[in-house]
């Protein structure tokens, strides 16, 4: 313990605002349909946390983050928030993302031979509306870009074309399975982002769709363009969430009339995609630091100058 240096369970996040998460393996001991209740026990998940024991006062100590929790911190916390909390619970409407892009894989063959357009057989959220609210507290954002797309049309014209239409749609549907909407097209990728009422599950979708988009590209959009003779595309992908604000830009002479987002989020999503590789994807650690414990195994520290983003010791991290 004296040689990790840990911080402590009520410093701010990067956005000032105190947001943590903490990891339990759920037990069910016992339930009543007639009452529709249940009767569970919480552990702390013993893959993200060490507890040092002093006989007085215990510790759980975040393996990931380094973040030394009291005991008693995480009984005030139970108490405080779990009484009476509504379950937010929103999960992808896709199961497995190899049997989704299997699935479109053999669906897109058969359209480029012909055949008509055949949608997912799973529902995919619908497009929403920005969020309501003129700032909204926590929202992930995604940045998709085709690596070498202005050369890619150059070389390639119509072909290219109709490589980025199907690229479009397939992603883009992809977002919804994961409760995200579309922010905007950019012409060489696009911009998606996630708010659902939970964030911790926002925060496991996001991931889970930046892996899924690379998948579903690499399992099924681009096989099917190889076979019909049409260029294959290669993404990098980035995200990272916090705060957000949008107002409306407005030109009364010419009726023109649109929203402007301001998120510090938005931005580091867009540079750390701009700075992640070929089929890479990279998260900014106010993502990170809230994930789940399944996606923190499969997540590992990059190379990163924060200077890019003015925030010097800000860190990266690439999921596989």
């Amino acid at each position: 313990m004296s040689k990790t240096k840990t911080r402590d369970w009520a410093e701010l996040d990067a956005e000032g605002r105190e947001r943590h998460r903490f990891d339990f393996v759920i037990e069910v001991l016992s339930t009543d349909d007639a009452t529709q209740t249940a009767k569970i026990r919480l552990k702390p998940d013993p893959r993200r946390y060490t507890i040092k024991d002093s006989g007085e006062s215990r510790l759980y100590i975040d393996k990931f983050l380094n973040i030394a929790i009291p005991e008693e911190v995480v009984h005030e916390m139970m108490e405080q928030h779990l009484g009476g909390l509504p379950i937010s619970f929103g999960p992808p409407s896709i199961s497995s993302a190899s049997d989704y892009s299997k699935s479109r894989r053999a669906t897109l063959k058969r359209e480029l031979r012909g055949e008509p357009h055949s949608p997912p057989e799973e529902k995919a959220h619908p497009q929403k509306d920005l969020f309501v609210e003129p700032i909204a507290d926590f929202v992930s954002f995604i940045s998709v870009d085709i690596v070498g797309s202005t050369s890619l049309r150059q070389k390639h014209g119509e072909k290219f074309d109709r490589s980025y239409e199907y690229f479009l749609r397939e992603l883009l549907t992809s977002v919804g399975h994961f409760h995200g909407a579309v922010l905007n097209v950019t012409g060489d990728g696009f911009l998606a982002y996630i708010n659902m009422p939970g964030f911790t599950t926002q925060c496991d979708n996001t991931v889970d769709l930046g892996l899924t988009l690379l998948r579903v590209l690499r399992e099924a959009i681009n096989p099917a363009l190889e076979e019909a003779d049409l260029p294959l595309l290669q993404i990098r992908v980035g995200a990272d969430a916090g705060k957000a604000s949008k107002r409306v830009v407005s030109v009364p002479a010419t009726g023109f009339q649109s929203y402007d987002i301001g998120s510090e989020a938005l931005n580091r999503a867009v540079k750390i995609q701009e700075f992640a590789q070929t089929g890479q994807f990279l998260i900014g650690q106010a993502l990170y630091e809230l994930l789940h414990v399944g996606w923190l195994e499969r997540s590992s520290l990059v190379q990163f100058d924060g200077e890019i983003l003015g925030a010097p010791s800000y860190r990266v991290y690439r999921l596989i």
